[in-house]
């Protein structure tokens, strides 16, 4: 298949899922959301920030490479780490300093919805799907305002003991204090000496300053929980991410094994009478192994269909499920890679016991199905394609306002290198016996124990931002398979 047969099976893609978008009942979204600090920062203003806290520290701090940001040495030891190799980067904060001396030293340019749960939230009204509950636990007055103004947008509330629903701007908790992420990008082609260290940065990426205040709970009121089944008979499945948030240990003598469980149950919850809901889980830049794993382990494994992924997230979760060597080749960079992170996806689909893994890297995307996965490989490869052109929509404009949007995302061209990463897969599964290179085009159906269904992406040069992108792709895929997927109302056939 050659770059031009790709642009016509995006055109048919697009068309199709547009029109099937409809059939969604609705979805529940759950639990991240803050408010975005966006700061595209520039050489000088990086030299000023050397200047401040010195060279020499910045390189010591670098070697150790901390895990979290306690102090603005810390801050820039991971954001030259981050500009070094070009890798996005999520690192924890558990104080408010940090923000204080960004906002003393750097000041950001803009501030916009943040959280996976609530950018996807958001696009899901915008693309046009109806009935999107979301659920943030600290929904302040200030983090309900960067919801859209959609009549389609619900969030849970109590009322006088009943569960109701409302618009996030009617649903917020008055005293709850706002969530502030800080969001540093920075820009392909800036050159920086320091501390001995000489580098330019490879891509555009960004480090993300994760906000961590001690508040933060991944939780709900034990009235809003024996309730919930209220609105499962509305939806079709749901999206879950932020379990990064949980900490090992809380001030009140509380730990993670606390809330994974109080994660687990209201995934049970929402599944009640309809075990096969589709759940979709949402990882991210995970620093502490033992959260990384008991989310893998204790949340995902047996009780998520769907996992969506970055490749140094693959990498992560290989790390801490005991496959270090291939973990290690995933992000190596080397010709091996796009095998490495097929292999990869199937062990993540085997060892967690799921039906699908969806891994969006610079220039493709990998989804391995399981076999007894209802929709066929044509219909999976539909979603890919169509939530690479909502996120080529996203890079090129900066957002999206609505789904006629997405015809901006279809004239970005079709990545070259990204399909040149296809041909070397196809020749190592055509090599192995895996499948023929008809079958690689079709989906490789004949792999043991999963289907492989793998596109060339489309890629922005030169992006307006790219924060949000990799939930666009995971939240298009996810709910163009929704809408695909026969709809039985299980909950209300067995009343």
């Amino acid at each position: 298949m050659e770059i031009s047969d790709w642009e016509k099976l995006y055109d048919e893609a697009v068309s199709t899922v547009r029109g099937q978008l409809g059939n969604v009942q609705g979805v529940f979204v759950a639990y991240n959301s803050n408010v975005d600090a966006m700061k595209h920062i520039r050489e000088e203003e990086i030299k000023k920030l050397i200047g401040i806290i010195g060279p020499a520290k910045l390189r010591e701090r670098m070697i150790e490479y901390p895990r979290e940001i306690k102090d603005p040495v810390d801050f820039m030891a991971r954001l030259f780490i981050a500009m070094r190799d070009g890798k996005a980067a999520e690192v924890p904060t558990y104080t408010t300093d940090i923000h204080e001396w960004l906002m003393d030293n750097l000041v950001f340019d803009s501030a916009r919805m943040g959280g996976q749960a609530g950018i996807i939230s958001n696009l899901l009204v915008t693309l046009g799907v109806k009935n999107v509950i979301t659920y943030v636990p600290w929904l302040s007055r200030e983090q309900a305002e960067y919801f859209a103004d959609s009549p389609d947008l619900w969030h849970p509330a109590m009322e006088d003991g009943k569960l109701v629903l409302k618009h996030p701007k009617e649903a917020f908790n008055p005293e709850q204090k706002p969530k502030i992420n800080w969001i540093i990008e920075f820009s392909r082609g800036m050159r920086f000496r320091c501390a001995g260290e000489e580098f330019e940065v490879p891509r555009d990426n960004r480090l993300i300053v994760s906000s961590r205040p001690n508040w933060i709970r991944i939780d709900m009121s034990e009235e809003m929980y024996e309730q919930l089944s209220e609105i499962r008979e509305d939806i079709d499945g749901a999206i879950l991410a932020g379990y990064q948030m949980i900490k090992e240990e809380y001030e009140d003598g509380s730990t993670y094994a606390d809330y994974v469980k109080k994660a687990v149950d209201v995934i049970e919850r929402l599944k009640g009478c309809n075990p096969q809901m589709r759940i979709h889980v949402e990882f991210t830049s995970i620093q502490n192994k033992v959260i990384r794993k008991a989310i893998l382990t204790e949340i995902v494994k047996k009780h998520v269909t769907s996992l969506g992924l970055d490749t140094v997230e693959v990498a992560n979760a290989l790390n801490v499920l005991g496959y270090e060597e291939l973990a290690y080749s995933v992000i190596n960079k080397g010709e091996d890679s796009i095998v490495s992170l097929y292999e990869g996806a199937v062990r993540l689909l085997k060892e967690l016991d799921l039906q699908r893994v969806h891994i969006h890297s610079l220039g493709y995307y990998i989804c391995v199905v399981s076999k007894d996965h209802p929709l066929d490989v044509k219909e999976q490869r539909e979603a890919l394609l169509f939530a690479s052109a909502l996120a080529a929509t996203q890079a090129t404009l900066g957002s999206i306002s609505n789904i006629d949007d997405i015809s901006t995302g279809l004239g970005v061209p079709v990545y070259d290198q990204g399909f040149e990463d296809l041909i070397e897969l196809e020749k190592y599964l055509v090599r192995r016996g895996v499948c023929s290179a008809e079958d690689f085009e079709d989906g490789c159906i004949g792999a043991p124990g999963h289907n492989l269904i793998i596109v060339p992406s489309k890629v922005v040069k030169d992006p307006v931002a790219t924060v949000g992108i990799g939930d666009t792709i995971s939240a298009g895929a996810f709910i163009a398979l929704l809408a695909k997927m026969p709809k039985v109302n299980v909950c209300k056939a067995m009343e």
